[in-house]
């Protein structure tokens, strides 16, 4: 049958049994990668090309805890963090030192790949830019030398994304990779000598596995000749680790309900996928429960779609987003979605 947008709509029979679940994951694997830096490994030394902001740190200290957190300019999330951070630094001052490093900053050309801007002329630009964050940023601020640091932490570990922070314990090992808006609970952990490495290592190497699968997931989804093993995939998903990730649950699910680059879409996975996250986030987070009306919306129970987005809407009271809410219930209001 078709969607109003013309993306033609598609029905899998969901995975019913462990077993089976583990037969398409086995079917699926390939490849998994594996990360150069996890948790307890020693970590990987600063490869700094500018000290911007506070004392520069030559090397990790014995008996200090550092927390070492990637950042650039362009990223919204990075500078929504930055006040965060400043407040862990400030209540931190005496044993850990909080060290933000620019990555992923200088601008290239799609065409012939060099770089718009000398090192020189980053320098200058990030350095202005973190004069004028001020107080925002009230902890140590660099820049890494040509890329070193993106892949000898970053890559290594099998991080995508930034803002991404990393707690280095007092023995200069990696205890902790993650967002930095997540820090508080395991740096009081690792300061007070308590940190489980071993269920540390073992939580982030179910979020890598979450991430590997979300992107084979999507590469599958983007080929209308693949899109059914795709969304069998998806089923199986949800009886692994995966399922305990809503933020990787809810991509997936906007992505099957909205992207254009999908050729097919299966309508009640994007719900089921949609649903556990607001279960697993219980049913407080805005964002999450705008993907299950909009899926809803998609599936013809308009009521239900409408019932959801007037929820979300009042928890996103007074935020950002909930103009956009607003907006959205309107048109579901109306019988149309953008």
């Amino acid at each position: 049958d078709e969607q109003s947008d013309d993306t033609k709509t598609i029905r899998v029979e969901p995975v019913r049994s462990a077993d089976d679940a583990h037969a398409v994951l086995d079917a699926e694997r390939g490849e998994m990668p594996k990360p150069g830096l996890t948790i307890g490994m020693k970590a990987p030394k600063l490869e700094i090309a500018k000290w911007v902001k506070g004392d520069s740190v030559q090397h990790f200290e014995d008996g200090h805890t550092y927390i070492v957190e990637f950042w650039a300019t362009w990223c919204g999330p990075c500078v929504a963090a930055f006040p965060h951070v400043s407040e862990v630094q400030k209540e931190h001052a005496d044993d850990v030192t909080v060290i933000g490093v620019n990555i992923w900053d200088r601008p290239k050309d799609r065409e012939t790949g060099e770089f718009k801007e000398s090192m020189e002329e980053q320098i200058t630009r990030v350095s202005t830019f973190v004069k004028e964050q001020g107080e925002r940023m009230s902890y140590t601020v660099a820049i890494e030398e040509s890329g070193k640091m993106a892949e000898h932490w970053m890559t290594a570990a099998g991080q995508g994304g930034i803002p991404a922070a990393f707690i280095v314990d007092n023995a200069g090992k990696v205890a902790w990779i993650g967002h930095p808006m997540s820090i508080d609970e395991p740096l009081e952990e690792v300061r007070a000598g308590n940190w489980d490495y071993k269920a540390a290592a073992e939580s982030h190497k179910e979020s890598l596995e979450a991430r590997f699968w979300s992107q084979h997931l999507m590469g599958l989804l983007a080929d209308e000749g693949t899109a059914e093993r795709g969304y069998k995939l998806g089923y199986a998903l949800l009886r692994t680790p995966f399922a305990n990730d809503p933020g990787t649950l809810n991509r997936v699910a906007w992505t099957v309900l909205t992207s254009s680059r999908i050729p097919v879409r299966d309508l009640d996975l994007a719900v089921t996928l949609a649903s556990v996250a607001c279960e697993k986030t219980d049913w407080k987070d805005a964002s999450i429960i705008d993907t299950l009306a909009r899926g809803y919306f998609d599936k013809g129970d308009h009521a239900r779609a409408i019932e959801l987005q007037t929820k979300a809407l009042k928890l996103a009271e007074g935020q950002p987003m909930a103009e956009d809410l607003e907006a959205t219930l309107e048109q579901y209001k109306s019988n149309t979605h953008d």
